[in-house]
């Protein structure tokens, strides 16, 4: 037999972030085809509302239990189960002709999505070291919103088309490819304590929440993940109201400037801090360029080039702080609480400020109230971002 391959490299990280890519891409490409779904189902339009929102609930309600698990069965596992998952759940959608069927898909599709939020950033930090750590998780940081993004123009060709599965298809035929790739994963050791009793598994599951560092980590996270979500909800309406262009032209402005601007500010992110630039030092850097992005982004009398401008800027804003914090989470995952439970518990976080956004930002009737939204969320994640005793370069390599 074979020795296990324990120790990661450039493949595991573009498999990892390919399957984070795809799992995203989902939401992506149920958006634009939110009306040929209703129609086909012979469901009020209204009802895809509840329908994607049925994606991320489970990483909403028990995010930070997924971390726990991923840390028990460990990522491998975890990430050779969740592919196959999306597979079927898009069987389902294939299929399905009542929007009942359809929601069962997707709240499926959302299981799976719960298993490679956590399990990827574990994968990541249990195979990887040093600064090869650092890019891939700030690099890992850009998968949702660059997946998303993927998903919409993915579903592009077929939104004036009664062939819209096709682009359900298509997601599936790729997820299979991850569900056969996962197998080169390496193998990371599983934390486990025998002899533990009930009550002591289940408190290991929300160990997370019981060390201050990851609760800041996961107020810092928050913010610019509450922030990006937003401002994609609000910007491609708010551009072709101010300025005259068409929602479609809007929309497709930032789908195409986020996959760009998020790689670029996350890519950098990665190269700076693995060279050990001080990590206070860039985010703060980074929330100055972020406040700036986001006046250019809504202030009425803006051209609609330094609009544009303006939201290249802050989504690069967006991908940097991410990946900051990202780069963050090895130097908190000490001891018994392993990569898994610190990505699930900061995930928490992410998910229920996700889940909060809408309201939000649907509550805002003036440009003021976009800029004053950021202006705070930035705030709050500088000061929230914890002091890691070392670097995540110097942790990893005392590890």
């Amino acid at each position: 037999m074979l020795p296990l391959r324990t120790q990661g490299n450039w493949s595991t990280i573009a498999l990892v972030y390919l399957i984070g890519l795809m799992s995203m891409a989902l939401v992506g490409i149920l958006s634009p085809l939110a009306l040929r779904i209703t129609e086909a189902m012979d469901a009020p339009a209204a009802a895809i509302g509840l329908t994607i929102a049925l994606f991320s609930l489970p990483a909403t309600i028990v995010a930070t239990v997924g971390g726990g698990i991923v840390d028990r069965l460990g990522p491998r596992l975890v990430l050779l189960l969740t592919s196959p998952v999306f597979v079927l759940a898009d069987v389902i959608l294939w299929f399905a002709q009542d929007i009942w069927l359809f929601n069962l898909g997707v709240l499926m599709a959302g299981v799976g999505y719960l298993g490679i939020l956590n399990g990827g950033a574990a994968m990541l930090m249990g195979s990887l070291e040093g600064g090869t750590r650092t890019r891939a998780l700030t690099l890992w940081s850009t998968y949702a919103p660059t997946g998303f993004s993927l998903g919409l123009l993915m579903a592009a060709p077929f939104t004036t088309s009664d062939s819209w599965r096709l682009a359900i298809a298509f997601h599936g035929a790729i997820m299979l490819g991850c569900a056969a790739l996962a197998f080169i994963l390496p193998h990371v050791a599983a934390i486990r304590k025998e002899g533990q009793s009930g009550r002591e598994k289940l408190a290991a599951l929300f160990a997370g929440l019981r060390r201050p560092p990851i609760l800041k980590l996961g107020f810092a996270m928050a913010m610019p993940a509450m922030i990006s979500y937003g401002t994609s909800l609000a910007a491609p309406t708010y551009l072709a109201k101010v300025h005259g262009v068409s929602l479609a032209a809007s929309a497709s402005i930032v789908a195409i400037a986020k996959i760009a601007a998020v790689l670029l500010g996350g890519t950098i992110t990665g190269a700076l801090l693995s060279r050990d630039f001080p990590m206070r030092r860039l985010l703060g850097i980074v929330v100055v360029i972020g406040i700036v992005a986001q006046i250019a982004l809504f202030l009425p009398s803006s051209p609609m080039i330094i609009a544009i401008a303006g939201l290249m800027a802050w989504l690069f804003t967006y991908g940097a702080a991410t990946g900051i914090c990202m780069a963050t989470m090895p130097a908190l995952a000490t001891g018994t609480v392993g990569g898994g439970t610190v990505a699930g518990s900061v995930n928490q976080f992410v998910s229920l400020a996700s889940f909060l956004t809408p309201t939000v930002y649907f509550a805002l009737t003036h440009w003021s109230g976009y800029v004053g939204v950021a202006i705070v969320g930035l705030l709050v994640c500088f000061i929230a971002l914890p002091r890691v005793p070392t670097a995540p370069k110097a942790a990893a390599s005392a590890a």
